[in-house]
């Protein structure tokens, strides 16, 4: 697919949860291409900011032209877009990348820690719309950084909170169980490397997991190299062009190191 670079109109500004912001903005023609899990490089004005911000499309509206982002603020970057107003412009590169393949049968769980939910709106929507069950497992510190489960209407949602103020005290990871199911997630990489060790441990075969990979990334079209994933069996793979959706059994879990908590 192309990346088109393109201009789009933010028309709203919100806040889902604690520490979060949400961005809906028009852009007509990228929202009829995206598919969940894909990116998009946004550029921001903020001083001594050169390269562009990779957020994930938390959820399109292709009918109204509508592309929704989610994301915290971690940087001057992220700050200045949290602070852009409805009315004015924002310079989309995009959809980028390969998002989730959810073409399959039965069902699907989709396991999400931290900012990682953020990808999952339009993740699980279409879901539902290959009429497969879902079951929707999040995980935050606390349960005002959860996002809300009226956001996945339809899935069978099920939290845990570190300090146990909702759901499950504990982790994410704890609530997956072994069943016969495709596995989407996203995440940082502790929790990432916590649900390959558990899915290990419950003979999960790790070609079932595909993951979202939150990677620090500058150019997003595999010229700047500086989202290099180890790859199993030996060398690298992008995650901008190869991902930033990938099976599981395609990483070398040993090199991975934890560089990026969104």
């Amino acid at each position: 697919m192309i990346a088109v670079q393109q201009s789009g109109l933010v028309l709203e500004r919100s806040v889902p949860m604690r520490g979060a912001v949400e961005l809906a903005v028009q852009d007509v023609e990228a929202a009829s291409r995206v598919k969940p899990g894909q990116f998009f490089q946004i550029a921001v004005g903020a001083p001594s900011t050169l390269l562009r911000r990779p957020y994930s499309a938390a959820w399109t509206d292709p009918e109204k032209g509508h592309i929704g982002f989610i994301f915290n603020v971690v940087g001057e970057g992220s700050a200045w877009l949290a602070e852009i107003e409805p009315g004015r412009g924002l310079d989309l590169l995009g959809p980028l990348g390969h998002g989730f393949d959810l073409d399959g049968r039965g069902l699907a769980i989709c396991v999400a820690g931290g900012l990682g939910v953020a990808v999952f709106p339009g993740v699980v929507k279409a879901l539902l719309a290959r009429q497969r069950p879902v079951v929707m497992l999040i995980g935050a510190r606390t349960a005002e950084q959860l996002l809300p489960g009226s956001r996945f209407s339809g899935a069978d949602v099920r939290v845990a909170t570190g300090d146990g103020s909702a759901g499950h005290h504990g982790s994410v990871v704890d609530l997956l169980q072994a069943e016969q199911a495709d596995i989407f997630t996203c995440g940082p990489t502790p929790m990432l490397q916590a649900l390959i060790a558990r899915a290990r441990a419950l003979d999960i075969p790790l070609s079932s997991i595909q993951i979202a990979l939150e990677t620090p990334m500058g150019c997003g079209i595999g010229t700047c190299l500086g989202c290099a994933i180890p790859r199993s069996g030996g060398g690298y793979v992008l995650a901008c062009q190869s991902g930033p959706c990938v099976r599981a059994d395609a990483i070398d879990w040993s090199r991975i190191e934890d560089a990026f908590h969104g």
